[in-house]
């Protein structure tokens, strides 16, 4: 399988180094981070999407372009796969870690032969675009041997469901992942049966009629069906999903068919397998994705399958766990991984409730956890207040409504990161210390801090709220209530927003510009610990 891939100089990536499970990889990073480009290049590589592939300044890294405006040094392009295993004639030292490993290498360089002309032009010309029309491309095994495809000790599937080709491409691409799960026997049975096709097509009543009106003239000619070309077979055999074509049906089936062919096991599948799914999400709904997660995990062999999957969707990355991510963090041109500490945490409880957006949290910058839609959008409303107009998430902060049962969970998986954790919660009646012992939040780093109200007469956000307002009691309580309580006191006020949570909250955040009221200080506080060197991680 492969144990990690290093990449030198292509495209938005300069350099990097990353390693791979040896079973389920679940690749994540936020918008422009270099998912896809990591694996483009895996696949170039392995052999995938060369008849495309074309040299031009593109492809490079701008650092590297950079550097040879200035030096006059041609850039070069790197991309090695070091497989996990030891595979004699593939093993060798001509990689960029010079150690023994097995494995290959992608490399897009200058030839020599055109040096002559190349320096001649160089003398010139003083800001040289790169000479792509003089380079050349090899893929070559770590033994200096030409890359020969039979010779790959495991077999590659490549699933991009963000590109669609849903025409006689999606036919072709389908067709050739059901022909490599048959056998000799199957492909055989196919021939026999499209002879008889032709056959019964030739002695047709209307056909012979026809074939009379054209050969009137003895030319010999004639019409008939050719079964004998690939081409011509893989247009006349097209795969159907509940009797309708392939490429007549909806994204998301595709997509889903496409998946489960890669996955799923074939007579003429007997070695190891490495699939890599792109975005599995991609036009499917809830319930479909739930359905091809379920599929994945079936057909999922740890003995027999490595498996990389890039997804933005919080749901993928919890129900194939958490554990398994890979993070991916760019450095400049630079691209790095992290990964979560083993052991440490339990991430069963994200695969078994799956609806956390713990992705949200995972790539943000900072992160305010709160337990419920009430706290979520006072907390919005004094952040909005107080930060000339913007949300948290213009600040590039999470807001997460979590429930206080998972307070918990989510404090653990954040010890893995350092950026910047508020947790906003209700007192319970309790104090300090007893709270922290009741959410299980004790012995936290330094990165991550509960604020909660002082008073533990106030037990929960709303008498909080009041007590803020405490000499603006009857106008707060004209603008909450739906009907007028003249002489309103703090404690039926308090009685009515615990009874309406949702809808005094959402007055507030309703009338954000119009309206302006104090917030109980450990929200504040909590504002203002978040807001500051939140840039710092």
């Amino acid at each position: 399988m492969i144990e990690k891939v290093v990449i030198k100089n292509y495209k938005c990536i300069k350099e990097a180094n990353i390693a791979f499970n040896k079973f389920k990889n679940i690749i994540v990073g936020n918008n422009g981070v270099g998912k896809s480009t990591l694996m483009e290049a895996l696949s170039l590589a392995l052999g995938y999407g060369l008849n495309k592939f074309e040299v031009t300044p593109h492809i490079f890294n701008i650092e590297c372009l950079k550097e040879y405006q200035e030096t006059k040094v041609l850039p070069e392009i790197l991309i090695e796969v070091y497989f996990t295993n030891n595979f004699g004639e593939l093993s060798g030292e001509n990689n960029s870690l010079h150690e023994h490993k097995s494995g290959l290498y992608f490399k897009v360089s200058f030839n020599e032969l055109y040096s002559e002309i190349y320096n001649e032009e160089l003398k010139k010309n003083q800001r040289p675009i790169v000479p792509c029309e003089y380079y050349k491309v090899e893929r070559m095994w770590f033994s200096q041997q030409p890359v020969v495809h039979y010779k790959m000790p495991f077999v590659v599937q490549i699933v991009d469901s963000s590109s669609l080709y849903f025409s006689s491409s999606s036919n072709q691409y389908i067709n050739q992942l059901i022909e490599k799960h048959l056998g000799e026997e199957d492909t055989t049975a196919i021939k026999t049966s499209l002879r008889h096709l032709k056959e019964k097509f030739d002695t047709t009543g209307e056909i012979v009629s026809v074939n009379d009106k054209i050969g009137e003239k003895k030319s010999g000619l004639s019409l008939s069906i050719d079964v004998t070309s690939k081409i011509e077979k893989r247009d006349i055999i097209c795969p159907f999903v509940n009797s309708i074509p392939v490429n007549q049906t909806g994204a998301g089936e595709i997509c889903h068919l496409k998946t489960l062919l890669a996955l799923s096991s074939g007579e003429r599948l007997t070695r190891p397998k490495v699939v890599v799914l792109e975005e599995p999400e991609t036009h499917l709904s809830h319930t479909k994705m739930y359905e091809l997660l379920k599929d994945i995990e079936s057909l999922l062999d740890e003995s027999n399958t490595q498996i990389l999957i890039t997804t933005h969707n919080s749901y993928v990355a919890n129900k194939l766990d958490l554990s398994n991510l890979i993070m991916l963090e760019r450095d400049k041109y630079s691209l790095n991984s992290k990964t979560l500490a083993k052991g440490e945490t339990d991430y069963r409880f994200f695969s078994k409730v799956c609806h956390y957006p713990t992705l949200r949290m995972i790539l943000s910058k900072a992160v305010i956890l709160v337990e419920g839609p009430a706290d979520e959008m006072v907390v919005t409303y004094h952040y909005y207040k107080k930060n000339n107009g913007k949300h948290p998430f213009n600040d590039g902060i999470e807001l997460i409504a979590v429930g206080g049962i998972a307070f918990k969970e989510y404090v653990l998986l954040l010890r893995n990161f350092s950026k910047k954790v508020a947790v906003i919660t209700d007192n319970d009646g309790l104090s300090i210390t007893e709270l922290l012992q009741k959410r299980g939040l004790g012995n936290l780093p330094d990165n991550i801090k509960v604020f909660t109200e002082q008073n533990v007469t106030f037990r929960t956000l709303e008498p909080s709220f009041v007590n803020a307002n405490a000499d603006n009691v009857q106008s707060l309580s004209d603008f909450l209530r739906s009907r007028k309580n003249n002489n309103d006191t703090k404690d039926s006020l308090a009685e009515y927003m615990e009874n309406n949570k949702t809808e005094w909250s959402y007055r507030l955040l309703q009338n954000i510009d119009s309206v302006a009221f104090c917030v109980p200080d450990y929200i504040s506080s909590a504002i203002e610990w978040i807001t500051n060197d939140k840039h710092e991680q």
